[in-house]
């Protein structure tokens, strides 16, 4: 049986009759009559971004320009506040190129009065006992899940989301929620007497050893190194391997250099400190290091695109660092 998708999630009822006490679905009847949501529009100027929406937003550019050329073909999800303006839930990329659009004086169509389609869905189609803010956390994920690309980064949020939801379905005394698998074929996703590590496998999809790194990172990475996994500077595996190898101050060393260069997994251990012993640095000792360099510059033509040439600029500054901290 295949991994529950998050999308797939929709049923669940108390049966009584049996005397088991069971989780309550994540959606309530009206929602499973397809009753959900309604199409509606909405000037710009009504709409606010959501807070904790904490996803990458990458590829605006080429986004915006599809939306000037073909309009916007996927709506937005919003929820109503009580003060008649709406709460984005899903769409953040397209509203963060749809703003881009309304700030191009060369795009007359699109201003902050121009309607934008969205659909509308309340937190209270959420039939789960859950507080307001996970009914949001909850929605945010859904649609999150269903229009996008993940990045390590989205993964790290996702699962640092779904741990207040689970603590919370416990708390609540919810022992299972139902769903189906990505076959379609019925089955649950156990809470009572399930680890949260194991229902994480099942809500986002990921194995147990990837699940472990993410965990390993969020409670041994430094700040620094965690806010580079959000921020996709580095991915899971270079900041696990990070966490396995280095302490605090070598992981935010790792995480400036990642600034300037991409940090694969086996460059990790070079940001570990020096031992206690000292060996002297010595010209020839550098030009023996360098002379399997020099012979192959001398006998192949070495072509450097832009990637490549920011990383020999990088080893070589790191190079003149070296040498300027003993002068």
């Amino acid at each position: 049986m295949g991994k529950f998708s998050v999308d797939s999630i929709k049923k669940g009822a108390e049966n009584k009759a049996k005397g088991v006490q069971v989780g309550a679905g994540l959606l309530s009847e009206v929602s499973k009559n397809q009753a959900v949501s309604k199409t509606i529009q909405v000037p710009r100027n009504l709409i606010d971004k959501n807070p904790n929406n904490k996803y990458s937003i990458r590829g605006i550019a080429s986004l915006a320009n599809s939306i000037r050329d073909f309009t916007l073909v996927e709506p937005l999800h919003v929820s109503r506040k009580e003060d008649g303006r709406y709460l984005l839930l899903g769409g953040e990329r397209r509203l963060a190129a749809i703003d881009r659009l309304i700030a191009d004086k060369e795009v007359p169509d699109w201003t902050e009065d121009t309607l934008i389609p969205c659909v509308e869905k309340g937190t209270e189609l959420i039939k789960l006992p859950l507080s307001e803010e996970n009914k949001e956390r909850y929605a945010i994920i859904i649609t999150n899940k269903e229009a996008r690309k993940y990045t390590d980064g989205d993964m790290y949020i996702e699962i640092q989301e779904w741990k207040s939801i689970i603590e919370e379905l416990r708390e609540k005394g919810i022992e299972y929620i139902d769903g189906s698998d990505e076959d379609g074929e019925e089955g649950r996703i156990q809470i009572k007497g399930q680890t949260t590590r194991d229902i994480l496998t099942k809500t986002t999809g990921l194995s147990r050893g990837q699940i472990n790194k993410y965990e390993k990172v969020d409670r041994q990475g430094s700040d620094a190194l965690k806010d580079a996994l959000l921020n996709n500077k580095v991915s899971v595996s270079v900041a696990e391997k990070a966490v396995e190898h280095l302490d605090k101050d070598e992981q935010e060393n790792l995480v400036k250099a990642s600034e300037n260069t991409n940090i694969r997994s086996g460059d990790v251990k070079n940001y570990k400190k020096t031992s206690a012993r000292t060996k002297q640095l010595t010209s020839e000792m550098f030009q023996e290091d360098i002379a399997e360099i020099i012979k192959s510059l001398k006998e192949s033509k070495i072509l450097l695109d832009e990637s490549t040439e920011e990383k020999y600029h990088f080893y070589i500054r790191q190079i003149e660092k070296l040498l300027e901290g003993h002068k």
